[in-house]
């Protein structure tokens, strides 16, 4: 069954666009996997993930002009590529577009019946940031869990630079994780003022892939993809 990966998180700058970038530096390299800006606002995606081939990245507004997510451009969307030959594909949801999308899973279709019928499965990557977005993240992560249900997989994924320092927050995030079942992970394991954490931002940035970065932030790189960034 294909795998159809939202990540989502209606709090911006928590990281979400970084994480779609590590997903497309552990998987770019795979024809099968598809990587989908939907992230009208920014256009993030786009930018960072300039190392993927153009048959593996596609940009798309769901939007009208309200800034409103269409239901019937998702859906027939979704339809669309169920039927391409990709098996994966990671979608990078902006903050609007996030906000709006427990109410679309909610109230407006059938979305577990859809996905049965059309041969996939959906997986929803939620991303905490702590500090002062901690509340509103997991104010989010309660929402999507509240349409969401039994019917998909959640994955909570804690956004490592954001609770330096907040360590009474990420305790606090593992103990909600664990009650409610929810698999916790974590990503972006550098330092942004070091040499090695700014070139890794810089590289983000660019649009650069795991060749581009020097030696040893390479490595540091790697051994990030192998232990956070895993098959689902």
């Amino acid at each position: 069954m294909k795998k159809f990966n939202f990540i989502a998180q209606s709090k911006g700058g928590v990281g979400k666009s970084l994480l779609m970038y590590m997903f497309a530096l552990k998987y770019g390299h795979k024809k099968d996997i598809l990587f989908v800006d939907l992230d009208s606002s920014t256009e993030s995606s786009k930018k960072q993930l300039f190392f993927i081939d153009r048959d593996n990245f596609d940009m798309v507004s769901l939007n009208d002009d309200r800034d409103v997510l269409v239901r019937d451009l998702l859906v027939g969307y979704l339809e669309e590529v169920s039927e391409s030959r990709y098996e994966a594909v990671y979608f990078d949801l902006g903050s609007p577009e996030s906000a709006q999308l427990p109410f679309l899973i909610r109230d407006d279709i059938p979305m577990k019946e859809f996905a049965d019928d059309s041969g996939f499965e959906m997986i929803f990557h939620v991303v905490i940031g702590g500090g002062p977005a901690y509340q509103s993240s997991v104010n989010y992560l309660q929402q999507i869990r509240a349409a969401v249900g039994d019917d998909f997989k959640i994955i909570v994924w804690k956004s490592i630079t954001s609770f330096r320092g907040f360590g009474v927050l990420a305790q606090e995030l593992e103990e909600r994780c664990a009650k409610a079942g929810l698999p916790l992970r974590q990503f972006g394991d550098f330092v942004p003022t070091t040499a090695q954490g700014g070139q890794i931002l810089d590289g983000a940035r660019l649009g650069w892939g795991l060749d581009n970065y020097s030696r040893g932030t390479r490595f540091s790189l790697k051994r990030q993809l192998q232990i956070d960034i895993k098959d689902e």
